[in-house]
């Protein structure tokens, strides 16, 4: 008998075109940090992010227990990866764990008879069940040394273990499999008990220049929204990792990743800042902010209530920290049916007014096509969402994932959900010699929603992201609110009158609605078989499909229609400026004016080739005072003498730009995956500032020159 049980851990990504988990494999850590501390010597455990380094790893010295993650981002990939860990070593045992599993006993059968490869799948969080499935394996090979694998498996598979779940081997083609499942660990709640894989060095080698770090602080979510497998009354209590735990990691990781040049920190925790200690770990990072310039962007999902809370403790965080203002929908009784509730709506609209005058940025979130949510009702909600006045509004096609209600038949009956599948963008690749391809069932049909309002949706989902989100296009939208024409009334008219836009915009949202429509299939069988047509295959490679379609088309948009956007709103605004006032020389000066101001702060967007040099504007209209400003129009910041202004690219935006595209490239794939990377797209514009010769001791016109423009700007008689 082997001295030490050999343990591959694998949170593996695909990386075929781009690299898409880009984090630091934290959850293997803990596993492998909990198992190595009850076990000791008597297991060997090397962990592995890459899927080709599995491979060769498994080649060269296969494994005896070999255990990955399961999210719907990675499941057929570590399906087949436990296939190569038996082709290698048929006496491998394989286990997989993660989210990506029914909680219904008879679901989880089905599920698992779906997966052939796996010997054991761990139901919830794994440590605890992981190390009773390993000291199993490790107890009955001693028992069964030299007498055999067959009594070995037979003995392993005879009895339900904590916390695990299988199918008996040899029932599996029978018409009756045993499907066998222990009983709940009861979770950790003092989760120091995890020893840190930071700091005992395990994650070490992950600090390569692509990995983005990854901290948890604490586990758990006191809600119970069923689209959401936290939803479940498993997780309904918070515990927590010591503060002096998350300072340590903090000031472990810090002085890594800043000499690799990433800029970016993950929090997997689901409700960041809810919490009044959330507020010490903010100082933390706070503290590394000034110390080591890290993290410049923090990514985390923030509370669902206390946001006066939330907005006090990440305050100190400033741009690097977006306040997420989640809501799902704003209809009352698509939140009973999803068994959530939500802020009232003047809070709301109070809380992010607070938020913009400090500067903070706050991202809305919805999901299209919740049981009960119309055309109708999904647009009243996302126009109460912009006219609150959140910077950036995430829109999400439902995912029916498993753990959740969505994958219930009774369920999905009741509120008649059809379900289509796509690929996870990105999410597919060659791998020991078979293309692997990972999917999602999205909800696109529902007894209130048909498919063509589902498709209507999107085309103006698009539209949000690309034109308000992170704010590229913002001076048009403020001169437009400045003339009565709200956010929302804004991109609706613009969705309204496309057919009027440059044929490149239009060709453009064509090409969008067609591939949304073409990315979806009936079953995953139809659509696994389409692509692994080597012809299809090859049109995967060159990001022709299966990528991230609203990030997609958004940083095309940016790239290749950002002067075909600024002519198309001057154009509108024009028309809608001399509605408002019969002067069109003042007019035209305003936008003409505007539109220079965009197209120079948007100069070399996600452009890894273009001139990065400052570039200089001369106009008489005081831009950046008016954008500061609330409700006045631009008339009112009108000066005889120019103003000079200044855009520029600083020493980290530069820095940024170079590490996003060493790590993800510079096709629309690896640009639209920057974007996703990023918490605020807009920090990435030029920063604009007043030219040097600029005096701004001066006033901005004398009183009688303001008088005479609004005069003759607002003057009805004409």
């Amino acid at each position: 008998m082997k001295d030490k049980l050999k343990v591959y851990l694998g949170d593996l990504t695909h990386d075929t075109v781009v690299l898409v988990s880009d984090t630091i494999p934290i959850n293997i850590g803990f596993v492998a940090t909990y198992l190595k501390k009850s076990l000791g010597d008597d297991v060997e455990i090397t962990l592995f992010k890459y899927p080709n380094e599995m491979v060769q790893a498994l080649r060269e010295n296969p494994a005896d227990v070999v255990a990955l993650s399961n999210y719907s981002w990675n499941s057929h990939l570590s399906e087949r990866m436990s296939a190569f860990a038996h082709e290698q070593n048929p006496a491998s045992i394989t286990v997989q764990g993660g989210t990506n599993l029914p909680h219904r006993s008879e679901l989880q059968k089905e599920f698992l008879l779906t997966r052939p490869a796996t010997d054991f799948f761990i139901e919830l969080e794994g440590e605890v069940a992981l190390t009773n499935l390993v000291s199993k394996i490790l107890d009955f090979r001693k028992t069964f040394d030299g007498m055999g694998n067959r009594l070995f498996r037979d003995a392993l598979f005879s009895k339900a273990i904590d916390g695990c779940l299988f199918i008996q081997p040899e029932t599996r083609s029978s018409e009756q499999p045993v499907f066998i499942k222990g009983e709940k660990p009861a979770r950790l709640t003092c989760l120091d008990e995890i020893p840190s894989p930071y700091l005992t060095g395990i994650l070490d080698k992950f600090f390569d220049g692509k990995l983005t770090p990854f901290i948890e602080t604490n586990r758990g979510c006191p809600f119970t929204c069923s689209f959401c497998h936290t939803g479940s009354s498993y997780f309904n209590k918070i515990n927590h990792f010591s503060a002096e735990r998350v300072r340590e990691e903090l000031a472990y990781i810090a002085p890594r990743v800043s000499k690799l040049g990433i800029r970016n920190l993950h929090v997997a925790d689901t409700n960041f800042g809810m919490y009044a200690r959330d507020k010490e770990i903010c100082e933390m990072l706070l503290e590394s902010q000034k110390r080591y310039l890290w993290p410049t962007h923090i990514m985390a999902t923030t509370g669902k209530n206390k946001k006066e809370q939330v907005i006090d403790i990440t305050q100190m965080m400033g741009t690097s920290f977006s306040v997420n203002m989640s809501v799902q929908s704003m209809d009352a009784e698509v939140l009973r049916n999803i068994n959530r509730s939500n802020i009232k709506l003047e809070h709301y609209t109070e809380i992010t007014r607070v938020l913009n005058e400090r500067g903070r940025a706050t991202k809305g979130e919805v999901i299209i096509g919740l049981p009960g949510e119309s055309k109708q009702t999904f647009v009243d909600g996302l126009r109460k969402i912009l006219e609150a006045g959140v910077s950036q509004v995430s829109m999400y096609s439902l995912m029916l994932l498993h753990g959740t209600s969505f994958q219930e038949p009774e369920y999905r009956a009741k509120y008649k959900i059809v379900g289509k599948y796509r690929i996870v963008p990105l999410n597919f690749g060659e791998y020991a010699g078979k293309k692997v391809f990972d999917t999602e069932e999205v909800g696109v049909e529902t007894r209130d929603m048909p498919f063509d309002d589902y498709l209507w949706i999107r085309g103006l989902c698009l539209l949000v992201e690309t034109l308000h989100n992170s704010r590229p296009y913002h001076e048009f939208f403020k001169y437009a609110d400045s003339i009565g024409i709200s956010t929302f009334d804004f991109i609706l008219m613009v969705y309204n009158r496309l057919a009027e836009a440059p044929p490149a915009i239009k060709e453009l949202m064509k090409e969008f609605i067609a591939e949304t429509r073409t990315e979806l299939w009936d079953s995953e069988e139809e659509l696994i078989s389409f692509y692994r047509n080597e012809a299809n295959y090859q049109k995967l490679l060159a990001g022709e499909l299966g990528g991230n379609l609203i990030f997609k088309y958004k940083s095309l948009s940016l790239v290749k229609c950002k002067g075909d956007w600024i002519k198309f709103l001057s154009s509108l605004c024009l028309e809608w400026g001399l509605a408002s006032a019969p002067n069109k020389a003042v007019v035209d000066k305003e936008v003409a004016a505007i539109s220079q101001f965009v197209d120079k702060r948007l100069d070399g967007l996600l452009q890894p080739e273009a001139n990065t040099s400052n570039i200089e504007m001369v106009t008489h209209y005081d831009l950046l005072a008016w954008r500061a400003s609330s409700g006045k129009s631009l008339s009112t910041f009108y000066r005889d003498e120019p103003f000079s202004f200044e855009f520029k690219y600083s020493e980290e935006q530069l820095e940024a730009r170079t590490d996003q595209f060493k790590r993800y490239g510079t096709s629309v794939s690896a640009l639209s995956k920057i974007v996703t990377r990023v918490s605020n797209v807009e920090s990435l514009f030029r920063k604009v500032a007043y030219g040097a010769g600029t005096d701004l001791s001066k006033p901005d016109s004398t009183d009688s020159k303001i008088e005479q423009d609004l005069f003759v700007r607002y003057s009805t008689s004409g």
